[in-house]
């Protein structure tokens, strides 16, 4: 009998001690310790949510980050989600998915257990408020490390659906946020970053769109006709057209005969 509540007791220690790797809903890679997480690639083939904004995961600054990357959705059955999530805390850094259709969340947690060297270890939870309730939610290829106080991880989520009809919804809010670990529960998830709504089957639903240029087709400013559209300066006229000049004038034998009438008109009066 004392044999068989050891072994109870042993099990029960083993499924709530939260380093374990493995319970039935949660599945690791095999290079569980290979996380290379990055920029790269974010607005063009995964999505990316971080702050401070367009911090970088990889370099030595604070930054809080996540980026997913979907399959094709299929209904009634999804997307498969891949999630890089990176970020600082002496307790837990998470991921909340809070489904647009359905208002249902999921919080993903990566973890490290100070009381344990601290070693990584990966939950799910559902968020009521300061609440976190542990849930089942499937996860696949889990990886994860631990450096100081810097947490990265990644996983997939497989057959991931906003909604809870047969139709395949893919808009959620993507809540950023860390919180402690005493060791055995979890604080509460405070919140560092939301998205709002986004389609995180599309890389670049969070980046702004930029307006076409407006393209400035004018006329030339100084477009003018010309000022001094002119006849040739010295187009001119003949100046001296002369009729032919026996058209006024006397000629010599009209005189003669002139001077002739008035002779004999002299002549006839004496």
């Amino acid at each position: 009998m004392e044999g068989g509540l050891i072994v109870l007791a042993a099990a029960l220690l083993l499924f709530l001690s939260p380093e374990v790797q493995g319970t039935a809903h949660l599945s690791f890679a095999n290079d569980t310790q290979v996380v290379n997480i990055t920029r790269d690639g974010c607005g063009v083939s995964k999505l990316c949510v971080d702050t401070p904004n367009n911090c970088d995961p990889s370099g030595s600054s604070p930054c809080l980050f996540v980026s997913v990357m979907s399959s094709v959705a299929m209904a009634p059955n999804g997307v498969n989600l891949s999630v890089e999530l990176s970020g600082e805390s002496a307790g837990y850094i998470a991921v909340e998915l809070i489904s647009n259709a359905s208002e249902s969340s999921m919080l993903f947690i990566c973890a490290q257990n100070s009381s344990n060297n601290g070693s990584f270890f990966f939950r799910t939870m559902q968020r009521n408020d300061t609440t976190l309730t542990p849930t089942e939610t499937i996860v696949k290829e889990i990886r994860g490390t631990v450096n100081g106080g810097m947490i990265k991880c990644e996983f997939i989520v497989p057959n991931l659906n906003a909604s809870n009809t047969r139709s395949t919804a893919t808009t959620f809010s993507l809540l950023l946020g860390n919180g402690s670990f005493s060791g055995s529960a979890f604080g509460a998830f405070i919140i560092s970053r939301n998205s709002g709504p986004l389609d995180i089957t599309q890389p670049n639903s969070n980046v702004p769109s930029t307006a076409a240029p407006i393209s400035n087709t004018t006329m030339p400013s100084n477009t003018t006709m010309p000022s001094n559209t002119t006849m040739p300066s010295n187009t001119t006229m003949p100046s001296n057209t002369t009729m032919p000049n026996n058209s006024g004038a006397l000629q010599p034998h009209a005189v003669l005969l002139l001077l002739s009438v008035l002779t004999l008109s002299v002549l006839l009066r004496v």
